[in-house]
């Protein structure tokens, strides 16, 4: 198994360019068609050589800031690389950032340089620049606009390439005299977090820190040079980064997509290696239940009984191998005859798995037929999706991080993907558990907040440091702010973000995430947000899952605004609420919602506003836009 050995990020790419100089990386699908251009790993290396260059020939100095807007392409990793091989310090975001947060990012990091994606950012940098940041000196376009090209302008990276092409032949030891002058521990990338809530924070964090993550991450989950990779994921965001970066430390094939193209790429390119969000899984989900649902008959009886069959039979292997949830550790007798009986439930029931499997292979076939495991981070898989993506055989490693730890805390182990969980932390974390007094939890399956300590966490947040004095503890804990519980076995197990808590009128705490995901179990629910701050029960926002709706409801408004008074539309989802979080679930009854007690919104949560880039809800944004509908589900 390859393993990054490397201080520095262009370590990686040398030792790449020297093992597979001449393997094809990093590409993206040509316009109608079937073929991925992209670059090979040695012409990547003399590229990241020559912009390197280019940027010390255009003065840019050791921990000069250098914002970079940019959404995903395969050019990015070029350019985030030179950028830190120059000792400088990468500043990314996407190009649909706001004004208000790009001059804030512009302004609180001092960038001299940016480098953006096209001349349509740079017109917008320009309008801004004089009235909120006149000291960016410099401003270079990648790509030509609406293609994927690389401009060829005076102001774009490849002039500034030629640039570092001619001012290696006077100065060859350029890029490595410098490298040399850097630090792999200072600081390397600051990124300004989107967030669900609040102002931009500035993380900073390092090369050594990447670095230790990813090698961690390759080990859990044996991952290989003949793996194929394929992402959508925005290049900026620290899971993605991690993604990238992994890549090419082992030298990985890899495409980069986008929601328009990624059916297609998925079954093209045939990835072993899919890194995703929950929210894609979720439309992979409702997608091929609204599908089964449409052809109703015997194909529709056969997939639900596959279905069934292979959620037993995920069930019974992972209490044959030891990895089904549980908090506490059983007695060894019981767990012996649990173990042996789940073995002869298998034998019996294989048969009929072998018929399930031939039921789920066109799925595996759209999804390119070589899927050997998705990774799933960003934001808590629901757990009715866990369940049918292990029915149906695709191996999902939820992971558990934030941009504060170089994107990763925690991964599921591949030969045991514990449901519920979110893996051990990997190599080189230290963990703890501490409750509302900030004392130290040490009983197992207690929840409180999560708080770690790695080298590959954040070096703290920039020109911040009243705010890390408040996130770090005497002994250099981080705290992460979300609710955790750990058990038997040592794996995290998600229960809530301590900020999303929901404080109701008469002094409950409740976390919204459980319910949520159970609400989530209902075919008819597409999103969901629970809310009821400073109110005496909860409520929910519902986005419904229109097709399937107007499949049980034929007679359903064509106009979606009219679903919320329509009296057997609500009736349908009164019955999903109650029936779903119950006291028979496991609900208490400040937990449960009242019946009435929820407005169905007419469109999904808007992706631009609503949602973060890896599409976990702005649940500050949302409760604003629908405070009147929020303020009349109370009346």
């Amino acid at each position: 198994m390859n393993k990054p050995k490397a201080r520095w990020f262009y370590d990686l790419l040398t030792n790449v360019s020297e093992q597979f100089p001449n393997k094809v990386s990093f590409r993206k699908r040509a316009k109608d068609s079937k073929d991925f251009p992209g670059f090979t790993f040695l012409d990547l290396k003399t590229r990241v050589d020559e912009l390197t260059a280019g940027l010390i020939a255009e003065g840019v100095s050791i921990g000069d800031r250098i914002t970079y807007l940019c959404d995903a392409t395969p050019h990015w990793i070029q350019a985030d690389l030179a950028i830190i091989t120059t000792g400088a310090v990468s500043v990314p975001r996407g190009t649909d950032v706001v004004d208000e947060d790009i001059i804030y990012i512009i302004s609180h990091s001092e960038s001299r340089f940016a480098i953006v994606q096209t001349s349509v950012e740079k017109e917008r940098l320009l309008k801004l620049k004089d009235k909120n940041f006149p000291f960016l000196e410099k401003i270079f376009i990648m790509e030509v606009e609406k293609a994927v090209d690389l401009a060829q302008t005076e102001d774009s990276i490849e002039i500034l390439r030629e640039k570092g092409r001619k001012y290696l032949i006077s100065n060859p030891n350029a890029v490595k005299d410098r490298l040399n002058q850097t630090n792999p521990d200072a600081l390397a990338t600051l990124i300004y977090t989107s967030g669900t809530t609040g102002s931009p924070k500035g993380v900073m964090l390092s090369q050594t820190g990447w670095i230790t993550g990813i090698t961690s991450v390759i080990d859990r989950l044996s991952l290989n040079a003949n793996d194929r990779g394929v992402s959508l994921l925005p290049p900026w965001h620290a899971f993605e980064r991690a993604v990238e970066y992994a890549i090419l430390a082992l030298g990985i094939e890899f495409t980069v997509s986008n929601m328009g193209s990624l059916k297609e790429d998925l079954k093209d390119f045939k990835p072993t290696i899919f890194p995703s969000v929950p929210r894609i899984w979720e439309s992979v989900y409702s997608g091929i239940l609204g599908k089964i649902s449409k052809a109703g008959g015997f194909k529709e009886k056969l997939f639900k009984f596959c279905l069934a069959v292979g959620v037993f039979w995920s069930k019974q292997k992972a209490i044959l191998f030891d990895y089904d949830p549980k908090i506490f550790k059983l007695n060894f007798f019981i767990s012996l005859i649990r173990r042996k009986l789940a073995f002869v439930l298998l034998v019996l029931i294989s048969p009929l798995k072998l018929i399930a499997v031939l039921v789920f292979m066109p799925i595996h076939k759209a999804l390119g037929g070589s899927l050997r495991i998705s990774i799933s981070a960003g934001s808590a898989l629901p757990s009715i999706v866990d369940t049918f993506l292990s029915a149906i055989g695709i191996k999902v490693l939820e992971g558990y991080g934030m941009t504060e730890t170089s994107a990763v805390v925690s991964i599921r182990a591949i030969e045991k993907p514990t449901k519920l969980t979110v893996g051990i932390p990997i190599t080189g974390y230290d963990v703890k558990i501490k409750d509302d007094n900030n004392n130290d939890v040490t009983s197992t399956g207690k929840k409180g907040t999560l708080w770690v300590r790695s080298n590959q966490i954040l070096k703290g947040y920039y020109k911040r440091p009243e705010l890390n004095d408040k996130v770090f503890d005497k002994e250099g804990f981080f705290d992460t702010g979300d609710i955790m519980m750990i058990n038997y076995r040592g794996e995290l197990m998600f229960a809530g973000r301590a900020k999303d808590t929901i404080a109701l009128a008469g002094g409950e705490n409740v976390e919204p995430i459980p319910i949520e995901d159970k609400l989530h179990e209902s075919p008819y629910i597409d999103q969901v947000m629970v809310v009821g701050h400073d109110k005496k029960t909860l409520g929910a926002l519902i986005v419904p899952n229109f097709e399937n709706v107007k499949s049980q409801i034929p007679s359903s408004p064509s106009d979606t605004k009219l679903w919320n008074d329509d009296k057997e539309i609500r009736n349908l989802f009164k019955k999903e609420i109650t029936s779903l979080v119950s006291k028979h679930n496991g609900f208490k009854n400040f937990e449960q919602i009242p019946g009435n007690c929820f407005y169905l919104a007419a469109q999904q949560f808007n992706p631009d506003t609503e949602m973060t880039r890896t599409l976990k809800m702005k649940r500050n944004v949302i409760q604003e836009n629908y405070q009147k509908q929020i303020d009349n589900m109370y009346k």
